[in-house]
């Protein structure tokens, strides 16, 4: 039993140890003593060095292939973008100035509006009594008034009576106005032409004085609100035309003109709000939309080159100029990026010929081979 149980532990620890030089390489150095311990070839270490001849060296490697673009002259503008939003050129909340009974509602919610258009209508009854009574009394007044002035030429009446009646004429005169007055608020008006919102009252209703009942927007012509950084400041100016456009109305680009630049440079983004006026005869755009604004600049002459040609190198950018049949490694300096472009301010010029694809593999003077693009999936 125990010679069994020793054998059983001595295979184990060979099979270890096999496995280990296997591992670690030691088995091909070690099998020429052990073959001819146990009287076999030892042929390992020579079919391995025969196979390892078999594989390719290293340093044969081709050329890298590489796809390329020109680099092109255009012409930019350094343009300012922000956005915004859209405001109404007058928005008011229409409200009595008077308590009162509604009686007649003359628009339907949503109603383009003249200026001067009679809205609402109040009860006015009592108003048109004290409107009465006050032309009667006035009436009253009048006729003393004249009495007493026969009389003072005639020197019947005193001085004082005299003032008396004319004072209280001008008073009865003020009571009628102010009837008069309060008579014609019972109509309440537009004060200018807009497209109405809600009403907020039904006929029959008891309103206050100042309780709102609809709101009017000016929205034929619109205000065009961004800011911009202050470092824009001296690129803007009034009566300078921004390009606008608004999400919800894909497709179309609107002109607005700046009106006015805010004198005051808000302090927490040290950034200048700007006003400007649009057009909105169509009525395509409405009073708190998301806007975006381009400003733009003066155009320049410019070289662009594809984004995926810019190798950055820690602060450095490079690019990989394609030159017969080798890279040359050219350091850059870019500017301006949009619509998958590249501004070089200074580095290559118009017409060369720039890596855009395999680049991340060269080196300067590695060999190439220029390979037409790949077609997108």
């Amino acid at each position: 039993m125990k010679t069994s149980i020793f054998a059983i532990l001595l295979l184990i620890l060979i099979g270890a140890g096999g496995y280990w030089l296997q591992s670690t390489g030691r088995l091909q150095s070690y099998w020429p003593a052990a073959a001819a311990m146990l009287g076999q070839p030892a042929q390992t270490g020579n079919a391995t060095a025969a196979e390892g001849s078999t594989q390719p060296t290293r340093g044969n490697r081709g050329p890298t292939p590489v796809e390329v673009a020109d680099a092109m002259q255009v012409r930019l503008s350094d343009d300012i973008t922000a956005i915004g939003s859209l405001l109404s050129d007058a928005s008011v909340d229409i409200a009595p100035e008077t308590s009162g009974r509604v009686v007649d509602i003359n628009f339907a919610d949503g109603d383009r509006v003249e200026q001067g258009a009679i809205l609402f209508r109040f009860d006015g009854e009592l108003i048109s009594a004290t409107v009465a009574d006050a032309e009667s009394k006035l009436a009253l007044a009048e006729s003393n008034f004249r009495r007493n002035e026969a009389l003072l030429k005639s020197k019947n009446i005193a001085q004082s009576a005299y003032d008396q009646s004319a004072t209280e004429l001008s008073l009865a005169r003020s009571a009628l106005d102010l009837a008069r007055v309060l008579k014609n608020k019972l109509e309440i008006r537009a004060p200018f032409s807009g497209t109405l919102g809600f009403r907020q009252v039904s006929t029959g209703a008891y309103v206050t004085a100042g309780t709102p009942l609809v709101h009017l927007e000016k929205i034929d012509r619109l205000k065009v609100s961004f800011s911009v950084p202050e470092l824009q400041f001296s690129r803007l100016s009034t009566g300078q035309n921004v390009a606008v456009t608004a999400d919800a109305v894909a497709g179309e680009t609107f002109t607005a003109t700046i009106a006015a630049i805010d004198p005051l440079v808000e302090v927490s983004g040290r950034a200048l709000r700007v006003q400007a006026l649009l057009d909105n005869a169509a009525l395509k755009l409405r009073p708190g939309m998301l806007i975006r604004v381009t400003v733009q600049g003066p155009s320049r002459e410019a070289v662009t080159v594809p984004e995926a040609a810019i190798v950055p190198r820690g602060n450095d950018s490079i690019v990989f100029l394609a030159e017969e049949d080798k890279a040359t490694e050219t350091k850059v300096r870019t500017g301006k990026r949009a619509d998958g472009t590249v501004e070089i301010i200074e580095g290559i010029k118009p017409g060369s010929k720039v890596v855009t694809a395999g680049n991340t593999r060269l080196s300067n003077g590695s060999a190439i081979q220029i390979v037409k693009p790949q077609a997108a999936n």
